[in-house]
């Protein structure tokens, strides 16, 4: 099967990306070929070996106005219809030279919006999405007018129109159906997959009270109940360290990043700031941390939460989106309410207090992914959901026949 996958950056092993990366990567090991379509990250992969099993191909969007370069994601409209035209330009090339079978999307960047009404092959568009979708929508500002109306409307259409639409988990399925306004539309769930060869329990021994924080360090991956629960945390275990791996954002107040209002609050002896880390030294720490927190408040997915599972590192985590399907309860991890400081911090202090409790959750949860996220399972899981599209799908009229 000739699969390609369309992602607007492909520079990090985060999130969308770090899925286009690993799927292909399976994908390829089971005999397909995969083809990628991004603006970045060429240098990922190879892009110039015929007989390679994956390839890049660069879309380029470029605009200038009086010979000075135009920054398009500012002029949200204009980039989207801009990169889209982009991405259908190089569709067609692409469908016709290399014979492509399918297309996969991405559900917020929109990318296929511009080749759907043309297409030749089918289009599965995948429900990623990000917390800010979840947030504008409990606001009631999700499709507001102009910028997030024309948001909305477009990934409507770009989800409507889609051959195959699949879904990290069931919550977040259920909240596109609602917030898009998509009862009737079928959403498939394919989990989240997880790459044993990557993420494994290590032989090092784990820290006695450490607590690893993985992710942007901002309001929706629940930074802020975290800063509040800490105080409480060291008053009952003055030793507690907590590690924080991540890009790190502006603290609420703007005057400095989250990492050096926590450092200047609890000190260095209780906090240390990691950076954006890549995967090998993040899988030392997933190894080796007492605990790893994952408060969100609200995860589409919650791949944190599995990759810290595939390590054999009990998790704290909200009861939020996905985190609720990757989690059960008192048996492979522990969930909390959303933005509830107080639960967090009494949840936190209970883990590191019981090291036998932490080891039965965390051997629950080893096996719960091992059998139900495996990547290879997932990535056949996928194919078939494919095929199914390939063989159901109808072309649309050419305009004009």
């Amino acid at each position: 099967m000739n699969i390609c996958y369309l992602v607007r950056s492909f520079g990090t092993r985060a999130g969308t990306e770090g899925y286009v990366e690993q799927m292909a990567r399976a994908l390829a090991k089971q005999g397909h070929r995969i083809h990628i379509v991004s603006m970045t990250g060429e240098d990922r992969l190879p892009s110039s070996d015929p007989k390679s099993q994956i390839v890049f191909h660069r879309v380029t969007v470029e605009k200038s106005f009086f010979g000075r370069a135009l920054r398009l994601e500012r002029h949200f409209p204009l980039f989207v219809s801009l990169y889209g035209k982009a991405v259908a330009k190089r569709l067609s090339a692409l469908v016709a030279d290399q014979s492509i079978d399918i297309i996969e999307a991405t559900d917020w960047g929109m990318d296929a919006w511009a080749y759907l009404p043309k297409r030749r092959v089918p289009v599965c568009v995948r429900l990623h999405g990000y917390p800010g979708f979840k947030d504008e929508f409990d606001r009631g500002i999700l499709k507001a007018w102009p910028r997030n109306h024309f948001n909305w409307k477009r990934q409507r259409k770009h989800i409507l129109s889609a051959d195959l639409v699949t879904g990290v988990s069931r919550a977040y399925r259920d909240f596109v159906r609602e917030a898009w306004e998509l009862p009737e539309k079928r959403m498939d769930v394919i989990p989240i997959g997880i790459d044993p060869t990557v993420f494994h329990p290590g032989e090092a021994a784990r820290a006695a009270k450490s607590v690893l924080f993985v992710g942007r360090l901002e309001a929706s991956k629940g930074i802020g109940t975290l800063a509040k629960a800490i105080p409480e945390i060291l008053k009952a275990i003055p030793e507690a360290v907590f590690q924080f791996a991540g890009a790190d954002r502006p603290h609420e107040e703007g005057r400095q990043s989250w990492s050096q209002y926590l450092i200047g609050e609890h000190g260095e002896e209780h906090i240390a700031y990691l950076g954006s880390i890549q995967t090998p030294e993040l899988l030392r720490h997933f190894q080796t941390a007492t605990l790893c927190v994952v408060p969100s408040l609200y995860e589409p997915g919650g791949s944190v939460a599995l990759e810290a599972m595939a390590c054999g590192c009990p998790v704290l985590a909200s009861r939020v989106g996905g985190l609720g399907e990757a989690i059960q309860d008192g048996r492979t991890g522990c969930l909390v309410p959303p933005g509830d400081a107080a639960a967090l911090a009494e949840g936190v202090i209970a883990l590191l207090r019981d090291a036998a409790f932490r080891r039965e959750h965390a051997q629950r949860a080893l096996e719960a992914v091992r059998d139900n996220y495996d990547l290879d399972t997932v990535a056949r899981q996928t194919v078939e959901a494919y095929a199914e599209a390939i063989r159901t799908f109808s072309a649309p009229p050419r305009r004009g026949s």
